[in-house]
């Protein structure tokens, strides 16, 4: 790995969070078939609807993998930055097993662009997961 402009302590600092976060990781299994995943280098989130494709103004519930499969899913949430508003229900979160979440109430009630948001915890950790959707 070559950092410019780096001390060689820098590089090896850089190196070594590379290699840690990759390996964070690792042991982490793929993903269910046709799951959108946000991974942030140290945790890693797989997600789909639990019935079909996510419909204008239909609630639906989604399914979440997160790895590593101790972290905690806190909260999930959803937005459209350029309407400036978000969901008009909030979400419940229900643990499954093994890394695995139910996520219950999940509503958008307009088509266009939607972000989702996973917060998490791991290991006494907050991470926040973002990621964007269009909905037809």
């Amino acid at each position: 790995m070559t950092v410019v402009g780096s001390t060689p302590c820098l590089a090896v600092m850089v190196a070594a969070a590379v290699t840690f976060a990759s390996s964070a990781l690792a042991d982490c299994a793929a993903p269910p078939e046709g799951a959108a995943v946000i991974n942030d280098g140290t945790v890693q989130a797989a997600w789909q609807p639990e019935a079909g494709p996510i419909t204008v103004g239909r609630p639906f519930a989604l399914l979440v993998t997160l790895c590593p499969a101790d972290a905690q899913l806190q909260r999930v949430d959803a937005s459209m930055p350029e309407h400036r508003h978000g969901m008009n229900y909030r979400a419940s979160v229900k643990p499954l097993s093994n890394g695995r979440w139910r996520v219950e109430g999940m509503l958008w009630h307009m088509s266009g662009r939607w972000e989702l948001r996973l917060d998490l915890q791991v290991q006494g950790k907050e991470h926040r997961l973002r990621q964007s959707v269009v909905l037809p």
